[in-house]
């Protein structure tokens, strides 16, 4: 295991794995806020399950490590036990005992499991409670106060729509009406290929037969990954909608997907969901920006364009700069050679 990767995509020092929990979570030693832990500790899932696919061993070890520490700074017993021994106060053998060593052992997980986020393993039942470090449910005691509500489904979808109208990779390249249609064709070029993805993909019971469906799902996949090629980074990288289709478009489709238990082709349907909402809600903008460009005026068009050129593609304002000073610069030369003709008469 490489653990310099879990410290570069947690921010941490090189060679500071294991921290400590609070250097994990980037936390004040001593820290007691549930609701401040809870955000650190979700927002560091987020940027490890980035990673999940192309590096299961690391991911699975980083986010046992998390789910560690949400489960030992939320419970009082144990976060009293934990700073007893990081910041050396006296404190009973007992009480000690009750944090989780750092080399007990532990069984190990299914990579796949981690791969989709928290899921059920192959060895449990869908009916079965998943374990605590993959479900991260507060141990508090009856007396404490409750964990905070879960983020909303609605505040989710509003971010995939933010980032296909308002992210700067969706308005890049938009200055004029042709750079705006040839954006609209790929954007349905993409929309088609995603929507014929969604007939092995949306039901996650499906069956998929490598013999049968797995010629068309690599003829899909080829044609998404031509599309990507064209199109602006708002889908499929690392964080972003579309990346577990992404990933697999890498692979032998068919036989990827045959692989994944029930509990990963849920993730990867909610993945290929939250592609198609992205790309539905940029074609929308995209239409919206043409309407209201018919509306600008021909002074507001050139300026639009301008400024896309300014702001978008600086290798040509930096090239148009440059042969603007040898303009100057060629005809101050014939100024003064004509001032000299004038003079010499």
């Amino acid at each position: 295991m490489r653990p310099d990767l879990i410290c570069e995509w947690l921010g941490l020092p090189a060679g500071a794995w294991p921290p400590d929990h609070y250097r994990l979570l980037d936390l004040a030693p001593g820290e007691s806020d549930p609701r401040l832990i809870e955000q650190r500790v979700q927002q560091r899932l987020e940027s490890v399950r980035g990673y999940q696919m192309k590096h299961p061993e690391q991911a699975t070890e980083a986010m046992n490590r998390l789910a560690q520490a949400y489960v030992c700074l939320t419970e009082p017993a144990s976060k009293r036990a934990y700073d007893a021994a990081l910041f050396g106060t006296v404190a009973p053998v007992a009480a000690v005992a009750v944090a989780e060593p750092a080399n007990s052992p532990s069984p190990a997980p299914d990579a796949l499991a981690w791969l989709f986020g928290p899921a059920l393993t192959r060895s449990q039942s869908p009916s079965s409670t998943p374990p605590p470090l993959a479900r991260l449910t507060p141990l508090s005691p009856p007396a404490q106060p409750d964990p905070p509500k879960p983020v909303e489904p609605a505040e989710l979808i509003d971010s995939v729509i933010a980032a296909a109208q308002q992210s700067a990779p969706a308005r890049r390249g938009l200055g004029t009406k042709r750079a705006l249609y040839t954006r609209v064709v790929a954007t349905r070029q993409f929309l088609s290929v995603w929507n014929e993805l969604g007939k092995y993909m949306e039901s996650p019971k499906r069956q998929v037969s490598r013999s049968v469906d797995g010629p068309e799902l690599n003829r899909l996949f080829q044609e998404m990954v031509q599309l990507r090629r064209r199109f602006p980074r708002l889908i499929g990288a690392a964080g972003q909608p579309g990346y577990l289709v992404a990933v697999l478009s890498e692979q032998e489709a068919a036989k990827s997907i045959r692989a994944l238990d029930e509990s990963q082709r849920e993730a990867l349907s909610r993945d290929w969901s939250a592609g198609r909402k992205l790309l539905t809600a940029h074609r929308d903008f995209l239409r919206q920006e043409i309407r209201a460009m018919r509306k600008r005026t021909f002074k507001d068009r050139i300026m639009r364009a301008a400024h896309a050129v300014l702001t978008d593609q600086p290798a040509v304002t930096f090239f148009l700069l440059l042969l603007l000073a040898f303009n100057i610069a060629l005809w101050r030369g014939y100024a003064w050679r004509l001032l000299e003709l004038f003079q010499g008469h």
